[in-house]
């Protein structure tokens, strides 16, 4: 598109309830991302203490 026809161009926002429901659901999204993200981090953490757990227990025969 020329740089003439887009200041020509006129773009149609939706209503301010429309974006307002639209920045809710984000913001829904983006803690519910958060969250996860948390329980994903806890979850790596408790896998690499387990792993390291197992090490332990089989390089001192109590595995």
């Amino acid at each position: 598109m020329l740089k003439n026809n887009m200041c020509r161009s006129s773009i149609n926002w939706p209503p301010i309830s429309k974006q307002e429901a639209i920045a809710e659901t984000l913001d829904a999204l983006s803690e519910e991302t958060q969250r996860l993200e948390s329980i994903y981090q806890q979850k790596l953490a408790a896998l690499d203490a387990l792993k390291k757990s197992l090490l332990d227990q089989a390089f001192t025969g109590r595995l």
